[in-house]
């Protein structure tokens, strides 16, 4: 398996199309859907032209999460958006799609991994994640993994017309 970047325990590899399947009973799992402001059903159809339209033509960049101890099976997904070299600053995202891996700590790895991932490849200064305040266990791992808060935006729509309060985390290049 070709890794962009391998952890002890987990590793982040581009997605592919085949993956889209994957994407789809994921983002459709309520665990994970209640945690996005985009809380629709996927759709294989609307998934695959998605990876057509932005992850092939480079608007966003995802990648699978993989468990290295369990055949490179694929357990989740890190994307990265809103990328403009000349503001030296890209958005990030991750879940952890299987069910049985939560708690395991990928989550942390997975955030650590990407921060490393997004300063070497994209060449910014700061990478920030947007979270749902509620949302406890993503908060704790991006805050263990390095990532500062750094500004609250209250009342976000969500697709579902549920509106929560989000934070804005950050993490900025360290200087070596």
């Amino acid at each position: 398996m070709k890794y962009d970047i391998v952890g002890k325990t987990i590793g982040l590899r581009k997605m592919k199309i085949d993956d889209c399947e994957k994407i789809v009973e994921w983002r459709n799992n309520e665990r994970v859907r209640e945690r996005y402001v985009y809380r629709e059903k996927f759709s294989l159809e609307a998934q695959q032209k998605y990876y057509k339209e932005q992850v092939q033509t480079k608007n966003v960049f995802q990648y699978m999460i993989c468990e290295l101890n369990n055949n490179d099976r694929a357990i989740g997904s890190v994307v990265f958006k809103d990328y403009k070299l000349s503001d030296r600053q890209i958005e990030y995202g991750l879940f952890i799609g299987e069910d049985d891996t939560i708690g395991k700590g990928y989550g942390k790895e997975t955030a650590q991994l990407s921060m490393e991932l997004g300063f070497e490849k994209f060449e910014v200064d700061r990478i920030i994640s947007s979270i749902f305040c509620d949302n406890i266990p993503s908060l704790v791992i991006h805050i263990k993994a390095g990532m500062l808060p750094c500004m609250i935006l209250h009342d976000v729509e969500c697709t579902d017309g549920e509106r929560k309060d989000m934070i804005i985390l950050e993490a900025k290049r360290k200087n070596t």
